[in-house]
């Protein structure tokens, strides 16, 4: 059995416990113990089973359990357990993912993990000791630490199933003062990945351990993050765990645990527009400053400073030059989006993330240490290396990820670059602590950033690392999933977050999301007109026409002959073929605004679709009279008066249009129209100039010629004729086609 063949079992027998299908769940597992040839399995399975069938006939002898429901739960909770176990068994046997490589070398050490902890805090120690005396012995014991703290990630990460002993370990190592806060924060992405391959309770328990009774900023934040993936992963799951659920609820009471969840929550959203920022910045801003850069190049030439780096920072005509290329707005805008917490940075450094030092995945989480031995080359003992590393440590904006990627392709720049780099960082940080130290600038946000930043370095790891597509990509899911989470519908269901949350998804064009958000918000809100408009315009976005039109409606109601309104209510309802609703309601929008362009437009459309050709044609003239430019109502003008038999005027109309960057439609439109009159050569030249407009493609004109044949019988066309002339122009349309081969 394949890799991917044990996953999609697994899958299934999920599926079925959820769906609470047991008996079907129970045939699945048995072909995986099948597979595994474990005795103890098999067991272990047939013992729930016999117990389920046990339940089952209590209940139909009419023994009434009041404890039937909780027999039941733990059965579903010990079938998922077990179908882990087993899954977890044959994948490590025959799965070439990086996690079951990391486990099978863990195996092959026969270290426990509280064995390779003990290590940890071993070479912690004798670390300590070493830094009385710089040099090469304590650059030895860190590097001993780094390789010790990588290996006690990989144990954590890949520790499944696991003993109470290695849950008091892992417990263990995220005590306050156990260990540096650095390893604690690490040991938290390492348990969370864990989570997140395999369910376990224990270690939930644990993650909300540290978030509460922690001491450290960065190692609660990151704890309480991976609590927030968990809980979205195995949502369906958790009201299982009876305790644990109950757990969960009382963290409701907890004001800190609302406000940073909601912080989280709000971040996590947010993530979602990083890809439209790094288009941004690489399609608009980076064209924009290189179309500058000739211009920048030639005044730095006059100054004669072009050998001279520090010069470029003091010219104060650089900004002259920005300011009149219009780039200025575009930055500013950036500038905004960082201070509200955007991740502006994810283009910038996913180019610099190829170094040796993230070919270890638990370096993908470590926070920044200036003191790492990767950083070396970069961070000596002068003073001015020391004001290098406190600038990039006190840096708000930067990820722990994207802070080594800096520093790291720091060490491979010249000096005299580095330096300048330097000094550009130090003017940029300074002006960032003086807007941060600003009314304007929310103060006490510390605990913001830090799970701010944490979100940008699992977003770096979910979209960069070399094996991502072995994780699940965990900045995928909607807003609709995320309600589902039952300890996040109470934060979530706020009135004012969630408006806040609903004009996000709205202004940045995620309709289905707003749509999601704005229907909740209308169930309690029966006056607010623009909600129901914008309700009715995300579903209209996602082609939804027929809800779209309900909300629609129930805006008119509320707020009636609003002209915004009654221009998307016509065209839902003409789209649905309900032409007559959508002239009453054009009608109505044109009382309101009796010379707009597009109202009257749509208003000749709707009468041409009833087949009232002389009222379209009145509406389409007074398009034409209105249009300073006359070319909206022509090609209209010029096809309904063929319908109604006025071929000279039809005529007069489509030699304007052919005049003017007609398209393929045009000149089959004429070509009828000089068909109908008679000139049987000029149209079969319009019909071969249809085809050549399309790229030659004659199936493309066949469909729509055919489509057309009633129009043209009713214009006098003989029907003889017509099969004829439409023959020679498919003939001579081949023949141009071998002469143009």
């Amino acid at each position: 059995m394949l890799s991917h063949d044990i996953a999609n079992r697994q899958q299934k027998i999920y599926e079925s416990l959820y769906s609470k299908h047991l008996q079907r769940a129970f045939i699945e597992m048995k072909r995986l113990t099948a597979r595994l040839q474990d005795w103890n399995s098999n067991e272990e399975l047939a013992t729930i089973e016999t117990s389920y069938r046990y339940m089952i006939q209590y209940m139909l002898d009419g023994v009434k359990d009041p404890e039937r429901m909780q027999v039941y739960n733990h059965l579903i909770v010990s079938a998922y357990r077990l179908t882990d176990a087993i899954c977890e068994r044959l994948l490590t046997r025959d799965s070439m993912t990086l996690y079951f490589g990391k486990k099978r070398v863990a195996i092959t050490s026969g270290k426990s993990l509280a064995r390779v902890f003990s290590e940890l805090v071993e070479a912690l120690s004798t670390l300590s000791i070493a830094e009385f005396f710089p040099g090469k012995e304590e650059t030895d014991k860190r590097t001993e630490v780094e390789r010790a703290a990588c290996d006690f990630f990989d144990k954590v990460w890949t520790n499944f199933p696991a003993s109470p002993e290695d849950c008091a370990a892992i417990s263990e190592a995220l005590q306050p003062q156990r260990v540096p806060a650095p390893i604690a924060a690490l040991t938290v992405s390492a348990l969370t990945l864990n989570l997140l391959h395999a369910f376990d309770e224990d270690k939930t328990n644990i993650l909300i351990d540290t978030y509460l009774h922690h001491n450290n900023t960065e190692v609660q934040m990151r704890a309480l993050c991976g609590l927030f993936f968990v809980l979205q992963q195995y949502h369906r799951r958790l009201p299982l765990y009876e305790k644990l659920h109950s757990r969960l609820s009382l963290l409701l009471d907890d004001k800190r645990f609302i406000i940073d969840m909601r912080n989280i929550l709000v971040q996590f959203i947010r993530s979602r527009d990083t890809e439209k920022i790094v288009r941004k910045i690489n399609e608009e801003v980076l064209p924009q400053m290189m179309k500058i850069s000739p211009a920048l190049y030639k005044k730095i030439k006059e100054d004669d400073a072009l050998n001279d780096l520090e010069s470029l920072e003091r010219n104060p005509e650089w900004q002259e030059i920005i300011d009149s290329s219009g780039i200025a707005d575009r930055l500013q805008e950036i500038n905004d989006l960082q201070m509200e917490g955007a991740d502006v940075f994810m283009g910038t450094f996913s180019h610099l993330k190829g170094f040796q030092f993230f070919n270890e995945i638990a370096n993908w989480f470590l926070p920044f240490m200036q003191q790492h031995t990767a950083l070396a080359p970069l961070f000596g003992n002068n003073e001015k290396s020391k004001s290098l590393a406190q600038l990039i440590s006190a840096s708000e904006f930067l990820c722990n990820s994207d802070k080594y990627s800096f520093c790291l392709s720091l060490t491979q720049v010249p000096e005299e670059q580095r330096r300048l780099l330097t000094s550009q960082l130090n003017e940029e940080t300074i002006a960032m602590q003086e807007m941060a130290e600003s009314d304007v600038y929310p103060k006490d946000k510390s605990r913001e950033n830090t799970s701010n930043r944490y979100i940008h370095d699992l977003y770096r790891f979910t979209k960069l690392f070399p094996r991502r597509n072995e994780f699940r990509d965990l900045f995928t899911i909607s807003i609709e999933e995320l309600m589902q989470v039952e300890v996040l519908t109470p934060i979530i269901n706020d009135e004012q977050l969630m408006r806040l949350l609903g004009e996000y998804f709205f202004n940045n064009e995620y309709y289905t999301d707003a749509a999601y958000i704005f229907v909740l918000l209308t169930g309690n809100n029966f006056t607010d007109s623009e909600l129901y408009q914008k309700t009715g315009y995300c579903f209209q976005s996602t082609d939804n026409y027929e809800v779209a039109l309900e909300y629609y409606l129930k805006a008119d109601l509320i707020k009636p002959d609003h002209l915004w309104t009654l221009r998307h209510i016509a065209p839902c309802s003409r789209y649905m073929k309900k032409t007559d609703r959508a002239l009453e309601y054009f009608l109505r929008a044109d009382k309101i605004a009796p010379d707009n362009l597009s109202v009257n437009l749509n208003i000749g459309h709707c009468y041409l679709e009833l087949k009232q050709y002389d009222k379209a044609l009145q509406y389409y003239f007074k398009v034409n009279y209105l249009d300073a430019k006359g070319t909206k109502a022509r090609r209209p003008i010029a096809w309904c008066s063929f319908l109604i038999n006025k071929k000279e005027q039809a005529w007069h109309y489509y030699t304007k249009i052919l005049n003017d960057q007609p398209n393929a439609q045009d000149f089959l439109n004429a070509g009828h129209v000089a068909f109908a009159m008679g000139d049987i050569k000029k149209a079969l030249e319009l019909y071969l100039s249809s085809i050549k407009t399309d790229g030659g493609n004659t199936e493309r004109f066949a469909q729509s010629f055919e489509q057309d044949i009633p129009d043209l019988l009713h214009a006098g066309v003989s029907a003889d004729d017509v099969p004829i002339l439409y023959d020679q122009v498919l003939y001579q349309a081949g023949e141009n086609k071998e002469e143009k081969s």
